[in-house]
């Protein structure tokens, strides 16, 4: 059985007819009488089971129930303040990494040092939130009771995202380099965009929230969406370029490219910012397809890219299209009432 956090105890002995195990509502926090720091309602546990008993155990080792637990664990209130403190904080890493990833996978000759650094930094966060998610209770979708059991959560996080998540942390510019830079071990970059999954349950919290215009949220997340496509497809269109041998550079689209009196034929020599621009250009006017015909796709690899992305930008248009007219219509609608 299991004791879900707060709810007030209610009155009476609990005792069930067919003398079945009793169980226990109690509220975690105010039904003591105390109040506790911040840092200890984050580990309180919400349950611990004995045989035939159910008992709330605190960090200090006080208990509210009638039976004594000589084994006491700790658990993470999903709703605690200071967790979704934390869960905030790592969806900023998430909004980084997501956008990093690709850029680390195409520009990964010539980034500043200390973006490395960062995504460092991001990646020990990630660590972290890996080792708490074995603490964290969750609900279960049926009964929406708050199972508070170490095993049952483990089982669950290991069944479900934690061997994607361990693998994104991994330091895969380290392997690469060990593996004697093969390209092969570059592509277990994109295990890290997994973690664009927090920023799409962000969106979708902010969907339901009543508080917040859904217009307005909706539109914002159909405008990420574009920008995060385009930012992909310009960063795997210059790794497409730069991993050609220097001697066939210029056999690339943008080793042969020039606009007005300036080409781009040593690429690798110019500002990273402008060829990351260029590369964005390149990507946004193939996704419109209203390029004016000076970028455009060389060798064999880019042709079959472009066809790929052109076909998937053929997709995302309808699915962006169809969403802003629905969101017209209702607009209209809403107005009309």
């Amino acid at each position: 059985m299991m004791i879900q956090g707060g709810e007030r105890p209610r009155s009476g002995g609990g005792s069930g007819g067919n003398g079945s195990d009793e169980e226990e509502e109690l509220e975690v926090g105010k039904s003591r009488g105390e109040s506790k720091s911040s840092w200890k309602r984050l580990f309180e546990l919400v349950r611990m089971e004995s045989p035939g008993r159910n008992v709330i155990v605190y960090r200090d080792g006080s208990s509210l129930g009638q039976s004594s637990v000589s084994d006491a664990s700790y658990i993470i209130h999903p709703d605690c303040w200071s967790y979704k403190l934390w869960l905030h904080f790592i969806l900023l890493w998430a909004v980084y990494s997501s956008f990093f990833t690709p850029l680390e996978f195409g520009f990964f000759r010539g980034l500043p040092e200390n973006l490395f650094l960062l995504d460092i930094a991001g990646q020990i966060a990630f660590l972290i939130d890996i080792a708490l998610h074995f603490f964290v209770a969750y609900r279960d979708p049926h009964s929406y009771r708050l199972v508070c059991s170490h095993k049952l959560i483990a089982i669950r996080y290991l069944k479900s995202r934690f061997l994607i998540d361990f693998l994104g942390c991994l330091p895969w510019d380290a392997i690469f380099k060990v593996s004697g830079r093969k390209e092969a071990v570059r592509y277990m970059l994109w295990i890290r965009l997994s973690r664009v999954r927090r920023v799409s349950e962000f969106f979708d919290r902010l969907e339901k929230n009543i508080r917040i215009k859904y217009l307005f949220t909706r539109i914002v997340k159909l405008l990420v969406v574009e920008l995060y496509c385009t930012h992909t497809a310009a960063c795997i269109f210059y790794y497409l370029a730069t991993t050609m041998p220097p001697s066939q550079e210029g056999y690339t689209w943008i080793g042969s490219l020039q606009m007005g009196d300036y080409n781009y034929t040593s690429f690798r020599e110019i500002d990273l910012w402008k060829r990351y621009i260029t590369s964005l250009y390149f990507a946004i006017v193939t996704m419109a397809t209203v390029g004016y015909g000076e970028i455009h796709a060389v060798n064999v690899r880019e042709m079959i890219f472009v066809m790929i992305y052109v076909s998937f930008d053929m997709i995302l248009g309808a699915y962006l299209l169809g969403n802003m007219t629905a969101l017209i219509v209702k607009r209209i609608k809403d107005r009309k009432v």
